[in-house]
């Protein structure tokens, strides 16, 4: 249980939609980067290959924050973590590795803080779109204290140093493959996000699907802040894992992912209508089962909200209509997250399913129906 409760923090560890604002640091001062992201777009799922997110996670790499430095690929995918282990080995006193090396040292919690700031810096490398006083909350667990002007001119350096622009070119071909890799299969389980636009969302609100592909998580999936853009809801999530088309237990994991990335989000972003009733049932069945684990808001939101997207993805058609996949869901949620009454969770995402006209998108439903549902589990 204590390995699941791991995995589950480093899957999900999932928020509001931030403007830009003016720069922390003069651009003049920094070497501009000038490397173009890497971006497909199939109706509204977008996958990208972002430098920015990228370099950093190098430098989680460099400073052996795991999962971040191990490799599970195999040598299809692993070129370019090969490469980077290579071409980098000199950067890893860089001042910027050094910080990260320092404040992982020690760190409990999720790693989605320390990989929410690379939405914040701008495509060049040279400025933070936020300033120091409007630092959103949800970078302060990791990043609590940081200077962002230090900040910026540290990851700047540790681009131009390590000559990343050209070991980005380098590598182009590659990471190209590998986003239309993940593309490819994101448009083989296109019922998948079909399903999570009609199960969550209003006919009229269809989301956004952003998902940032990356081999240097070894697999691992992170949901990111929610965003807006166009009045829609934009999904974002660090996809870093490659699933087989010939598997219906891979379609239905990766549309879990989605899932439990926004239900995360959603958790986190009304955290004060839930934290007392979910802490209360996670504390409950740690002691049931004599674990001794500090129980962490880290944990509470991860593991509940992956609890709840598998007792919702029941509603799936690989689920309602493959009967062994129904039935491992419904299990696991007694025998790997130990909850005991598995129905009375079913029941509720039955009720808002039979409910629609009253709670048009599951936001709605989480917000005015779910927190005093809550006190009676």
């Amino acid at each position: 249980m204590k390995k699941l409760l791991i995995a589950t923090i480093a899957a999900l560890t999932v928020l509001a939609s931030i403007s830009l604002f003016t720069s922390c640091s003069k651009k003049s001062e920094l070497t501009p980067v000038n490397i173009k992201p890497i971006v497909y777009q199939t109706d509204n799922i977008t996958i990208k290959v972002d430098p920015k997110l990228e370099l950093l996670l190098i430098a989680l790499r460099l400073a052996e924050v795991e999962p971040f430095s191990y490799n599970y690929y195999g040598q299809d995918y692993s070129q370019f973590v090969d490469g980077v282990d290579n071409l980098f080995a000199k950067q890893k006193d860089h001042p910027f590795v050094k910080e990260i090396k320092s404040r992982s040292k020690n760190y409990k919690d999720g790693y989605r803080p320390c990989l929410a700031i690379a939405q914040y810096i701008s495509d060049d490398m040279t400025q933070m779109t936020i300033k120091q006083k409007e630092m959103p909350k949800e970078l302060e667990t990791f990043w609590k204290g940081i200077n962002l002007k230090t900040f910026i001119a540290q990851f700047n350096d540790f681009a131009n140093t390590s000559n990343y622009a050209r070991i980005w070119l380098l590598y182009e071909p590659h990471l190209k493959r590998q986003a239309i890799a993940e593309q490819d299969y994101q448009t083989a389980n296109i019922k998948g996000t079909e399903w999570i636009s009609k199960y969550f969302f209003a006919p009229d609100s269809k989301p956004e699907i952003l998902l940032y592909s990356s081999t240097l998580t070894s697999g691992y999936y992170y949901a990111l802040p929610l965003t807006e853009k166009d009045n829609k809801t934009v999904i974002t999530q660090i996809a870093g894992a490659y699933w087989t088309k010939d598997n219906d237990w891979n379609y239905y994991n990766s549309t879990l992912n989605i899932t439990a990335s926004y239900i995360y989000a959603l958790v986190e972003k009304y955290w004060d209508l839930f934290s007392e009733d979910l802490t209360r049932l996670t504390k409950k069945i740690y002691e049931e089962n004599q674990f001794t684990d500090k129980v962490t808001d880290t944990i509470v939101k991860a593991n509940n909200s992956t609890v709840f997207a598998i007792v919702c993805s029941l509603d799936f058609d690989l689920a309602k209509d493959n009967e062994e996949i129904g039935t491992a869901i419904k299990n696991a949620i007694v025998t790997n997250y130990l909850y005991k009454e598995p129905e009375k969770l079913i029941a509720l995402a039955e009720y808002y399913q039979s409910n629609r006209d009253t709670y048009p998108d599951f936001e709605s439903f989480l917000v005015n129906y779910l927190p005093q549902a809550l006190k009676e589990l």
